[in-house]
């Protein structure tokens, strides 16, 4: 049987202590196997341009995003650092889930290793498995690691 090498690693962020868990992982195995890291954070926006006019809203909607998620991604960059792996930072939005966008953006990106948290932010999700998790688990082009 042949050694798996993860060449490629995405790791699903949203700031919960649960994607932080996972960030360390994804960091370890990067590390382990010289992989390329991105973290992925999805911004899901929850009406569509027809539905409700994004110039209205949006400019102030992505200022508090970005001002939520600074502290905790200067965080994730900070401990890649600290284990010396680079981890790129992206933010994607979508109107679709928030697994859709997390499993189209492996796909598109060729991605060999998603790592996920098992819940997210939403306290109804610390009932169960995750949504979000679940999704990517279900439909991802690759393995799925789910870090409790």
């Amino acid at each position: 049987m042949g050694t798996t090498n993860f060449g490629n690693i995405l790791v699903a962020v949203d700031g919960s202590d649960q994607s932080m868990r996972a960030v360390d992982a994804a960091i370890s195995l990067a590390a382990k196997y010289d992989s390329i890291l991105t973290a992925l954070y999805v911004i899901y926006i929850p009406f569509g341009e027809r539905l409700y006019p994004r110039a209205v809203w949006y400019e102030e909607f992505i200022k508090e995003i970005h001002g939520e998620a600074k502290d905790w991604l200067a965080e994730i960059q900070k401990r890649g650092k600290e284990n010396g792996v680079a981890i790129e930072l992206k933010m994607n939005e979508t109107t679709e889930s928030v697994a859709a966008e997390i499993v189209r953006y492996a796909k598109e990106n060729k991605t060999e290793l998603v790592v996920v948290g098992s819940r997210g932010k939403s306290d109804l999700e610390k009932l169960f498995l995750g949504s979000v998790a679940a999704g990517v688990l279900a439909y991802a082009p690759c393995p799925v690691l789910v870090v409790r």
